[in-house]
């Protein structure tokens, strides 16, 4: 009998590798997400709450990543983002979806 043939996998065959992370916090209970592209070390954060900033940045140097992207899907009622102090604090740019009222500069 011959072996199974493997089926190509081009998520994890051809150098590249698609990282995708969710975090359930606690008090509050907001979920947010680091995904990215492995083989170019290149990572989004969605959703990050102020108090979880150096855990973002310790997971992303962890799995391999910059992050470039931080995105706040909305403005938060139930918590503090940590969108804009991660993204000075990566240097990566800041997205909020345009329909949010501020007051600052921000990548739409």
């Amino acid at each position: 009998m011959e072996p199974a043939q493997r089926k190509f996998n081009p998520l994890t065959q051809g150098g590249i590798e698609m990282l995708f992370r969710q975090y359930m916090h606690t008090n509050p209970i907001p979920a947010s997400y680091l995904f990215g592209c492995g083989s170019k070390a290149s990572g989004v954060v969605v959703d990050p709450l102020q108090e979880e900033v150096d855990f973002y940045m310790r997971e992303a140097k962890r799995l391999g990543m910059n992050i470039e992207y931080v995105i706040d899907t909305h403005l938060h009622a139930d918590h503090i983002s940590g969108g804009r102090f991660l993204a000075e604090k990566s240097e990566a740019k800041y997205v909020l979806h345009d329909s949010a009222d501020t007051n600052y500069d921000l990548m739409l």
